[in-house]
């Protein structure tokens, strides 16, 4: 798809991944609208224009498309990258916000995908799914933020199998470690058990990957060029060792090696 002359919607567009995506499709020629929970309290860059959506309520989403005239705006490609993190012990985590993460990372975004796919089909356009690495390598301690993102996986595989004879493109996009603020703005709940060193070390080893991994423009730039070259299906990025290497290793490899290995990735 030449990106020049269409119309994208991203979700989460106010930083991180999303911010640099929306400003990538805007360089490149696209009229972008960016979607945050408040987007009168954020500064937009040039050729981003601000909507109002909430992935936490699924009723809340369809209020917001409709009101906002969404569907008229015909998209030509959207990209569903908004969302948050969990990090804590799953036996000791509030179920509350296990459920609050589902809702806006999975069950939002299907909502949101229901609304937009329809046109996507009649225009060819392009759907991408931003879910994770988390999905082939599960980050301990982030249990509910695994799931989601593996259901976003194969909730998008499907999508791509029942829209193949359409001409409608799918991505599921899986950034591994990428430089943002993700880490900051994460839900974080300490564990209840004494002397709890290995989600400390975690943690430490999280952050410390992730202030030496790739900015979030080198995600987009990948995502641009998929979508110049009509790409589709399970596309990965990160640093060359996530994004190709472990993947190709893990499929070679009996699980409960690449068990033992995820785990000493973040904690040793």
């Amino acid at each position: 798809m030449e990106i020049k002359g269409t119309k994208a919607l991203v979700t989460g567009a106010s930083s991180g991944i999303g911010k640099a995506i929306a400003e990538r499709l805007a360089s490149g020629g696209s009229q972008v609208w960016g979607t945050s929970r408040n987007p009168r309290a954020i500064e937009w860059p040039e050729g981003i224009t601000p909507l109002e959506l909430d992935l936490g309520s699924a009723e809340s989403i369809e209020t917001a498309w409709n009101s906002q005239s969404m569907d008229a705006l015909k998209f030509d490609i959207v990209v569903n990258n908004a969302g948050f993190g969990f990090f804590g012990r799953f036996s000791n985590a509030e179920f509350d916000d296990i459920e609050a993460l589902l809702d806006a990372l999975l069950i939002g975004t299907m909502k949101l995908c229901r609304l937009a796919v329809p046109g996507l089909i009649e225009r060819r356009g392009y759907l991408v799914n931003v879910s994770s690495m988390a999905t082939d390598f599960p980050v301990p301690f982030m249990s509910a933020y695994n799931a989601a993102k593996a259901g976003l996986s194969g909730f998008t595989e499907s999508v791509v199998i029942e829209t193949s004879a359409s001409g409608m493109k799918t991505i599921d996009f899986r950034p591994g470690d990428i430089c943002t603020a993700f880490n900051s703005n994460m839900i974080r709940k300490n564990s209840k058990i004494p002397n709890e060193g290995c989600m400390d070390r975690v943690w430490k080893r999280i952050e410390e990957r992730i202030s030496k991994s790739p900015a979030p423009e080198v995600a987009a730039d990948k995502l641009a060029r998929c979508i110049s070259k009509d790409r589709t299906g399970t596309i990965r990025t990160g640093t060359f060792f996530q994004s190709k290497l472990a993947p190709l290793l893990a499929r070679l490899t009996p699980n409960s090696l690449v068990r033992s290995g995820n785990l000493a990735y973040y904690t040793k």
